[in-house]
């Protein structure tokens, strides 16, 4: 038979693989959507960049979910990204759109 020795008694956070799976649990993907969901999501930029109106964006930035609310400034239909007052954000980082 043969002994393991001291590998049996190795503190958790030295196994590497492990601590970094764990650590990766808590990153938010980038959302899949609907075909629904995009076109109506599209609509709804599209219609406050129109009117001026305010419109409340939730998408995925740095892993984490934010929430801004702000008035369209202009839209970039090839590159897909929206301009906002206060930051620019791809579509494919979006997550929900709500007037």
């Amino acid at each position: 038979m043969n002994d393991r020795g001291m590998k049996k008694w190795r503190p958790f956070n030295a196994v590497v693989p492990n601590s970094e799976l764990l650590n990766l649990k808590s990153a938010v993907p980038l959302p899949n959507l609907s075909i629904e969901e995009i076109e109506e999501y599209e609509e709804l930029l599209k219609s406050s960049f129109y009117t001026h109106s305010k419109v409340r964006v939730t998408y995925v930035e740095n892993e984490k979910i934010q929430i801004l609310e702000d008035y369209v400034l202009s839209i970039e239909p090839i590159k897909k990204d929206i301009f906002f007052h206060s930051k620019k954000i791809n579509f494919r980082q979006i997550i929900k759109v709500k007037n």
